[in-house]
């Protein structure tokens, strides 16, 4: 062999190790950059449900006798609080993984919670069938459900965090 090929040999040796360095270094950026990506995303769904739980609060206060005041549409304002509910849990969908968003919705409509069909019914106004604005259990169940998944995200977000560090 000629020294052109000893050289040439050394330096394609040298190359490839760097090469190999630089798919490491990628790779570890790639998978530091999708964990940022997903606590992003949780973090967003995790916004979300503490603005559910906020409506919520305020559909609470709409239900107190004491503060009603005539003539207002109780009924309209539960359905748009309701509906700012529904937007927010398809938020929640959009930006979850599939794994997480499964968990997440088999907690929310898990033994009788069906909490995106409570909300649909507060939409659609056949909550209450004789017109009047009481909350009944399934919506305090339905608040729990909520508080849960709250929980559940939080708990997610600081593993999240944790895996970050």
């Amino acid at each position: 062999m000629n020294w052109w090929d000893y050289l040439l040999t050394g330096l394609s040796v040298l190359c490839t190790a760097f090469s190999i360095l630089g798919a490491y270094k990628s790779n570890k950026y790639y998978r530091k950059s999708k964990a940022l990506t997903n606590y992003a995303n949780t973090n967003i769904a995790y916004m979300e449900s503490q603005k559910i739980v906020s409506i919520l609060t305020e559909i609470l206060k709409l239900a107190n006798n004491s503060r009603r005041q005539r003539g207002t549409n109780y009924l309209k304002e539960v359905s748009e609080y309701a509906e700012k509910i529904k937007n927010s849990i398809n938020k929640i969908r959009d930006s979850l993984p599939p794994d997480d968003c499964k968990e997440i919705f088999d907690l929310l409509n898990s033994g009788e919670n069906r909490v995106e069909r409570y909300f649909d019914s507060l939409i659609a106004g056949t909550a209450f069938p004789d017109q009047k604005f009481m909350l009944n259990e399934q919506f305090y169940t339905c608040q729990t459900a909520v508080h849960n998944m709250q929980l559940l995200l939080k708990e997610k977000l600081d593993s999240t965090g944790e895996k970050l560090k």
